[in-house]
């Protein structure tokens, strides 16, 4: 199971993915939108899943804007998938 979040707080933007114990977070620009964060903390999943020996994830996203835009044409979340 790998949970994941965008997080805004005042001018401060950060993306995170959470998986077992380990914490996988990187630190956004300040301009950076809540759905960029959103769409990162997902890309962050897929990269922990790249790497990963094990071969059944279940990822849990809180961005319905996200997993909405995933079945259209986001140039983003398009590049995140064809990953």
């Amino acid at each position: 199971m790998i949970y994941n979040a965008g997080s805004k707080d005042g001018n401060k933007v950060a993306a995170a993915a959470v998986v077992n114990n380990d914490i996988f977070s990187i630190r956004l620009p300040d301009e950076a939108k809540i759905f960029t964060a959103e769409a990162k903390a997902i890309e962050l999943a897929f990269e922990y899943i790249r790497i990963s020996k094990n071969t059944h994830f279940t990822i849990f996203s809180d961005s319905l804007s996200c997993l909405h835009n995933m079945n259209i044409d986001h140039p983003f979340l398009l590049s995140i998938l064809n990953n």
